[in-house]
């Protein structure tokens, strides 16, 4: 027959490690683990799984303080609406003066003030004629894809202004036989 369950001091109040196991949302057996681990009280492991230190939701990794809350990289990252690589790029781009990667807290704060710009490099400038544009222009005025221009470029090994007489040519060619086709020719 199994005894009377112990009660340890938690929060003010005496409660059994089923109880805390309840109010916090994990299994018994996860507290006495963390007991276990730890050589500590139940009002250790209470206030550690309170501060996300220990049994945070199966994230398992180093965990940074941020605002407020002990969280992991992957929770950071989730957070903020980014991979967990675009994070660890920041990091380790972002030096410290003594050469260390730089903090969690500070990529956070540039990730949160729109400091860090997605999306590539800046556009080729492209001389077509007298005029410099870019892939895109060239696309709007042509009225194909930008994609269609960039396979033409890389297949036939043509410059942008190229590319461009021929799409004019083969817009050229289009409209005759379209004329030919209202006259019946």
């Amino acid at each position: 027959m199994a005894g009377k369950p112990v009660q340890y001091p938690v929060d003010g109040g005496w409660m059994t490690v089923a109880q805390a196991a309840e109010m916090l949302g994990v299994k018994r057996q996860q507290i006495y683990n963390q007991m276990s681990i730890h050589h500590c009280g139940l009002q250790a492991v209470v206030n550690m799984v309170r501060e996300n230190q220990v049994l945070n939701g199966g994230y398992s990794g180093q965990r940074h303080m941020i605002d407020g809350r002990w969280m992991t990289k992957r929770q950071i990252a989730e957070m903020l609406g980014i991979t967990v690589g675009s994070l660890k790029s920041w990091i380790y781009s972002h030096r410290q003066p003594d050469g260390s990667p730089g903090s969690v807290a500070d990529a956070v704060e540039a990730y949160r003030a729109h400091e860090v710009k997605c999306g590539g490099s800046q556009a080729v400038q492209h001389k077509v004629g007298y005029k410099v544009m870019t892939v895109a222009d060239a696309a709007e005025k042509l009225g194909v894809s930008q994609n269609a221009i960039r396979i033409h470029m890389y297949r036939r090994k043509a410059s942008l202004s190229a590319t461009i007489r021929y799409y004019e040519r083969r817009k050229l060619k289009k409209a005759e036989k379209d004329i030919m086709n209202i006259l019946g020719f």
